[in-house]
């Protein structure tokens, strides 16, 4: 299968790009069909030329009203742009009835209108209706289309069904639906196997760094965004990629700078301002990072629960780090509104951690107490406590509650190990830093790594560590 940047380069594309750019810029009639004009849009959606790309369609109606590909590509557009009523206005303005492209839009509309079962009912009539030589095209069609919307479990069915399975394409859509289903280790291998077929590829390069940091893999996630950023230096997206992998693993200066290059490219993305606040938090620098988060609340797509609940967390973390537990604790109340949740434990957890860091101790017991009531003394609401108090310096009080923690709670919240583990470190309690340390690490050990970090050296992995603590205390009893 074609991709649209190789049609995009061929000869054949650009005698009709040129011609068009000509007759535009001279006011001369345009001598190309409704195809051709599409085929330009595309070009200019693709390269973020919206306004050309709109006029562009705006000539294949005026030459064609009523043709199918430029008002199906208005109602994407509208789609796109979340108004389903007017893609249905373009839709019904369509001549002809029994285009497939018209029926496919069909399609479309009803997984705009998250009407997933039906739609993929109408899709598999109409491609027992498709013809033979047609049908891997529908295949391939459908699952991108899925992928679109983000129906990553119908998208890997839909591109399963393709008969060439190493086509670089089909293998790209596959990869990027497990990468959305969170299948990382399978969208690892996929992208490994691309990269095969074309090492110079920026977008396989960044999608499987975006799967390995996802998986907690920061060191082959900075390798692979280093890989793209080679190719391409300007692309922002791997930019982000390494400054946040760049992050996790503690080289807050460097990470710093990248965000700062990002930040550069897309000034005005939430994200960025969100990142660097995160970073220079990291650093303790409280006052930079604070104008940092203001300004990704300002950007922030209130739509977005996620994006704003985080930001609104962050910013309260840096109110309770420069002395302002009440700023905070109001931030702490937006994060958990922007969820649409102000009655979570959580929150409860949080304000007292936020009360306890400020010498507030009477207000984040009750915080607490209030937390633990409310969610039935849940075992993951009690860790956070637990986690909280260790935090804030109590560390034989964690101590003694996470034993009681390990007797009551079960087996299921291996994450405590290793705060257990830090907690015996922190109390000089060698034989028991050794047992948790251990269990941590045969759990999690890049939880371990990130909770231990400031025992573990930077150099190491918490797997290395723990060998190496072994081999040192076999050595002794030797």
């Amino acid at each position: 299968m074609q991709t649209d940047d190789e049609y995009f380069d061929s000869t054949e594309f650009r005698d009709i790009l040129a011609a068009y750019e000509e007759s535009v810029s001279s006011g001369a009639p345009i001598f190309l069909d409704t195809d051709d004009l599409i085929d330009i849009a595309d070009y200019y959606t693709f390269y973020g030329y919206k306004d050309k790309a709109a006029a562009a369609v705006d000539a294949a109606l005026d030459l064609a009203p009523g043709a199918v590909l430029p008002l199906v590509y208005k109602a994407r557009e509208a789609l796109t742009a979340g108004d389903v009523e007017a893609a249905r206005r373009y839709s019904s303005e369509i001549n002809d009835k029994e285009d497939p492209d018209y029926k496919f839009l069909q399609a479309e509309i009803m997984v705009a209108c998250d009407l997933i079962d039906k739609a993929d009912r109408y899709l598999d009539l109409l491609f027992e209706d498709t013809e033979e030589e047609e049908k891997e095209n529908f295949k391939y069609d459908t699952a991108n289309m899925y992928l679109e919307y983000g129906v990553y479990d119908k998208a890997l069915e839909w591109i399963e069904r393709c008969e060439d399975f190493m086509d670089c394409d089909v293998m790209d859509i596959r990869g990027r639906s497990l990468l959305g289903l969170e299948r990382y280790d399978d969208c690892v291998s996929t992208y490994n196997t691309l990269l095969d077929y074309n090492p110079r590829s920026v977008r396989y390069w960044a999608t499987l760094a975006n799967a390995q940091f996802m998986k907690e893999d920061y060191s082959e996630a900075l390798s692979s965004s280093e890989f793209a950023l080679a190719l391409d230096p300007k692309d922002a997206g791997c930019m982000m990629i390494k400054a946040n992998s760049l992050c996790r693993l503690g080289n807050f200066e460097t990470a710093l700078e990248f965000y700062r290059r990002y930040n550069k490219a897309m000034p005005n993305d939430a994200c960025g301002e969100l990142n660097m606040g995160k970073c220079l938090m990291q650093m303790e620098r409280y006052e930079e990072a604070l104008a940092h988060l203001r300004r990704a609340a300002v950007l922030g797509d209130s739509t977005d629960e996620s994006l704003m609940s985080d930001t609104f967390e962050t910013l309260a973390f840096a109110y309770s780090a420069l002395g302002d537990p009440d700023s905070a604790v109001r931030y702490i109340d937006k994060a958990f509104d922007a969820e649409g949740n102000p009655d979570n434990p959580e929150l409860f957890v949080m304000r007292g951690h936020i009360l306890l860091e400020n010498g507030r101790h009477g207000e984040a017991r009750s915080m607490f107490r209030h937390a633990a009531i409310k969610s039935g003394y849940s075992p993951k609401v009690i860790l956070r406590i637990i986690v909280s108090l260790l935090d804030n310096g109590y560390t034989k009080r964690a101590y003694i509650m996470f034993k009681l923690f390990f007797k009551y709670a079960g087996s299921g919240f291996s994450d405590a190990y290793s705060y257990m583990a830090l907690c015996c470190w922190q109390l000089k309690k060698g034989r028991e830093f050794l047992k948790y340390l251990r269990k941590a690490v045969g759990h999690n050990p890049q939880e371990a790594k990130s909770v231990l970090g400031g025992i573990i050296p930077a150099d190491m992995t918490a797997e290395e560590f723990l060998k190496d603590i072994t081999d040192k205390l076999n050595i002794e009893r030797k």
